[in-house]
């Protein structure tokens, strides 16, 4: 199953009020050819990479995925809806939130998306639409009054499925169906009777496995690099190249103290908190953060509680460091790392702030590495910045970079370089830093100018 993301539309929500979009389809550039997917008769970007001064709404649009696909994989009563809308226009809040993905499934195009109720705290629509050439087909079109309209599936029996499932959408819909997607739905009472509604079940997967990485993200299998010969292979390899000072990695293993763990809870909880603690652990390893350092936690064979800590050598075996201990830069990079040693899954990472702590040159290296670690996997990237010194057209596509500018109204808007129509060996930095294309930061001539001192003051 081959399943990419086209783009991304939302409005009425944060700093969106009109509709804003981001595309991944290929315009008629010819560079960077390893940046560009095909699939079927599509093509499509490999990355988008969205520019714009502090307070444009770059964040918001990862925000807007991610509040988005929460909603899809769970329901409305999972995330905050309070101030979530576009306050700027107070009459907003009585409007509709506006989120739509584009994707390309096995070269078929489809549209996936909903509205919300911030005032009723409802789905109010959600529609899922095969885009033909010359037409659209409606796989399912929830609205407001909760009338339904599908296609006929070409499979008698699946269709009769697909019905039945819409059924309970359609009759007397109760008020927790009024807060969840079909999307979801669906997908989750197919796949536990083995008989998954393809296209539903795939597109509502391929949301269920986007990665999200903010600035405070940490990587929470950060300790198993050092029991697994591979995966800290690779980990030392890359700290190396980007020249972090770590020489090699390691590991301690420690036996868990549950006394010291639980050591500011009362008695009566402690020992709640224990047993509990202690059940969990036999099914599975436990991640933790503790004191800014993530630990792993799992019984040995012997039936004892054990975690791993990860250390680093910067060239003194005897004087390991904790990760704890290493620069802002190279926590960040723990938490990038794994990004470009993925399996071959379909999936879409979104990065806000990728420069978050980084060098020009590391941050350049690390979109370097991703096109070529991904060249034949079924991965994308969308990623933030306020990093200038990346806007070369040695590194993107004019159709990979974006730009987010915050409007005269306060809203933001969304759009490409690639329609300034700049040739490929254009200095788009200077030209950016000038203001050709916007989305920068804009200063009153006229700041010291309006106050005065004097000796008094």
């Amino acid at each position: 199953m081959n399943i990419y993301m086209k783009g991304f539309t939302v409005g009425n929500y944060k700093s969106f009020d009109s509709l804003q979009t981001i595309s991944f389809a290929t315009s008629r550039i010819m560079r960077h050819p390893t940046h560009v997917i095909k699939a079927d008769n599509h093509k499509l970007l490999k990355s988008a990479i969205v520019f714009g001064a502090n307070a444009s709404g770059k964040s918001n649009l990862i925000n807007a995925m991610r509040f988005s696909t929460q909603i899809i994989i769970y329901d409305l009563d999972h995330v905050n809806l309070i101030n979530k809308n576009f306050r700027i226009n107070s009459s907003r809040y009585k409007a509709p939130a506006i989120f739509q993905y584009d994707f390309i499934v096995n070269g078929q195009e489809y549209l996936y998306g909903f509205t919300l109720s911030y005032e009723k705290q409802i789905i109010t629509n959600e529609w899922l639409t095969k885009v033909n050439e010359n037409k659209e087909d409606c796989i399912f079109d929830r609205q407001i009054d909760d009338h339904f309209n599908s296609t006929v599936y070409s499979d008698y029996k699946k269709n009769v499925k697909f019905q039945i499932y819409l059924d309970d959408f359609n009759n007397q819909i109760t008020e927790s169906l009024r807060k969840k997607t079909i999307l979801s739905d669906i997908s989750n009472r197919a796949q536990k009777k083995d008989d998954p509604i393809d296209i539903i079940s795939n597109i509502y997967n391929y949301i269920c496995n986007m990665i999200i990485i903010y600035p405070g993200s940490k990587y929470n299998k950060i300790n198993e690099i050092g029991t697994s010969d591979k995966e800290k292979a690779f980990f030392e390899e890359i700290v190396q190249y980007f020249d972090t000072g770590i020489e090699s990695l390691d590991s301690e293993e420690k036996e868990m103290d549950l006394d010291k763990l639980f050591s500011k809870l009362d008695e009566e909880k402690k020992e709640e908190a224990k047993i509990i603690f202690s059940k969990t652990a036999s099914n599975m390893p436990i991640t933790l953060r503790i004191n800014n350092q993530i630990i792993n936690i799992k019984r040995d064979e012997n039936g004892q509680l054990i975690y791993h800590k990860l250390l680093t050598n910067h060239g003194n075996p005897n004087d390991l460091f904790e990760l704890s201990d290493e620069s802002d830069g190279t926590k960040r990079l723990f938490d990038l790392i794994p990004l470009l040693q993925l399996d071959n899954k379909p999936r879409m990472i979104l990065i806000d702030e990728i420069d978050r702590s980084l060098h020009t040159n590391l941050v350049r290296q690390f979109i370097e590495l991703f096109f070529e670690s991904s060249e034949d996997k079924n991965i994308q990237l969308l990623a933030t910045t306020q990093d200038s010194n990346i806007l070369d057209l040695k590194l993107l596509r004019q159709d990979e970079i974006w730009f987010v500018e915050r409007s005269h109204d306060h809203s933001s808007k969304i759009f490409s370089l690639n329609k300034f129509k700049e040739r490929f060996d254009k200095d788009i930095q200077k030209e950016y830093l000038l203001g050709r294309y916007g989305a920068i930061p804009i200063f009153r001539d006229s700041f010291l100018s309006d106050y005065e001192y004097t000796d008094e003051q």
